[in-house]
């Protein structure tokens, strides 16, 4: 149910069905028995290794279910689960398991990082807090990821069953990491009232500018090393294939909200297309991302052209943004495809630009009315 639950649309239910068996057969208790009896390994208390093994597969099961639930909760706007009794980080008491094996490094991970996640879901989403306390929850989050992240950094690093998965598991932590940070600092932006470009604060600005540089730097690491991240999402659940999607739209929207230079937005195209052309090469995938990628990159393609043609035939070059044209915020919204609207809920493109001078006029206007 795990396995089918990642590739298809029906993956709340089947993920709810997973959960209802999972605590049928207790296996929500494995890891508190399993952590019990490595405790009493000190003590000359006998213990059963075929049973630990048995606890283990369990735990490893339960955890898969926590993390894809946490996933699907948080990126595609599900009600609360399964909760996590204690410290996440207990899990890497299981790295030690005569059992253990170097899947168990990619998993507890991401246990500790999605459980992370789902807190700051839970706070920015459902709590009333003033700007000031925004801003200081995103301090500390980001302190918080930090750790996590140069903690499973330096386990991997001195993990010897890691040896020859080594380059794979750290380049998924750092695309984590990223991710992690680009969310956290949209959602912060969206939990502010964000919305409008034009009208936003410095520590406003400062969040946004915060959260486009993790995007660029997810789709740096992905494009830069592609062997290593991928091509290796041939199995990929479609979530995957989406926030690869993602991270490329929300940065097409933002070189459109942010004034950039001209090769910055050649370099963005250059990315593009590379992310397309190897996660065409990764295989079948979702070729519904795939399909929005190729259309996005040609539409970024045709507009920079234009905007060139433009410049060459007035002989200047654009000082301004783009929003002095009549269709700009057609074209912006052009960027907001249909599928991340009804499947998933990444923070971020619901941003738009509208001069405040504007709003000033049609405030004045319908006064006058």
């Amino acid at each position: 149910m795990l396995i089918a639950a990642c590739y298809s649309a029906e993956r709340s239910l089947l993920l709810s069905f997973a959960t209802r068996l999972a605590l049928d057969l207790n296996m929500d208790e494995a890891f508190e028995n399993l952590i019990q009896r490595l405790a009493m390994w000190e003590t000359d208390v006998c213990h059963d290794p075929k049973e630990e093994r048995s606890l283990m597969r369990e735990s490893r099961t339960w955890f898969g279910l926590l993390v894809l639930e946490h996933i699907f909760r948080v990126d595609g706007g599900k009600p609360p689960g399964i909760r996590f009794g204690g410290s996440a980080r207990r899990c890497r008491a299981l790295l030690g398991h005569p059992s253990s094996t170097v899947l168990d490094l990619r998993l507890f991970a991401q246990v500790e990082l999605n459980i992370l996640r789902a807190n700051i879901n839970d706070t920015l989403g459902s709590r009333t807090f003033d700007k000031l306390d925004i801003t200081n929850f995103v301090h500390e989050t980001k302190i918080d990821l930090d750790l996590w992240f140069d903690d499973w950094l330096r386990i991997i690093e001195n993990s010897p069953a890691a040896t020859e998965e080594k380059p794979f598991l750290l380049a998924a932590l750092r695309v984590q990491k990223c991710w992690a940070e680009l969310t956290l600092h949209c959602k912060a932006l969206q939990s502010m009232g964000v919305e409008n470009v034009a009208a936003i604060s410095p520590t406003e600005q400062s969040i946004l500018l915060t959260a486009k540089g993790a995007a660029k730097k997810h789709l740096a690491l992905i494009t830069t090393e592609p062997d290593h991240y991928l091509a290796q999402l041939r199995y990929a659940m479609d979530f995957v294939w989406a926030k690869c999607a993602f991270c490329f739209l929300l940065l097409l929207k933002l070189s459109r909200l942010l004034p950039e230079r001209d090769e910055e937005h050649r370099e963005l195209l250059r990315q593009g297309e590379t992310l397309l052309e190897e996660l065409s090469k990764a295989g079948p995938g979702n070729t519904i991302y795939l399909q929005i990628l190729k259309m996005s990159i040609e539409k970024y393609g045709r507009t920079l052209q234009d905007n060139n043609e433009r410049d060459t035939e007035t002989d200047t070059e654009a000082t301004g943004p783009f929003w002095e044209l009549f269709d700009a915020q057609t074209d912006l919204q052009s960027f907001v495809p249909e599928q991340f609207v009804s499947e998933w809920e990444f923070p971020g493109l619901n941003l738009f630009y509208f001069p405040i001078a504007w709003q000033d006029f049609f405030g004045d206007f319908s006064l006058a009315i």
